[in-house]
């Protein structure tokens, strides 16, 4: 399971990272970057409790980036984060796998 917790973790840090770059983009509206950077902070926190195997973590790891693709895909329905891109497409599915790799550790947690 610890190539699991693995992924989630290594997924999470990059998405942080890829978050939190957003901020040197200039063209970018100022209230979408700290929802954004918000978001970056709290995936590399996370991160950093699932390489410490803290069971807590499992349940933010399955959380966090499920919202954060609820808020992502309205952001782009409502035209707030602009069109959407190749990026916005790999962040929307490094969540979708994080989250499933989550609910995957949380489920192998209860049944063992």
């Amino acid at each position: 399971m610890s190539r699991v917790r693995y992924l989630a973790a290594g997924l999470l840090c990059l998405t942080g990272v890829i978050h939190l770059a957003r901020l040197g983009i200039p063209e970018s509206g100022a209230a979408s970057d700290v929802v954004v950077s918000l978001f970056g902070v709290a995936y590399l926190v996370i991160a950093g409790f699932l390489f410490r195997d803290s069971r807590p973590a499992y349940y933010f790891g399955a959380i966090v980036p499920l919202l954060g693709v609820c808020v992502g895909a309205v952001g782009a329905w409502l035209g707030m984060l602009g069109s959407p891109t190749i990026w916005m497409a790999c962040l929307l599915t490094f969540d979708l796998v994080i989250a499933v790799s989550c609910i995957f550790l949380i489920r192998w947690q209860r049944s063992a």
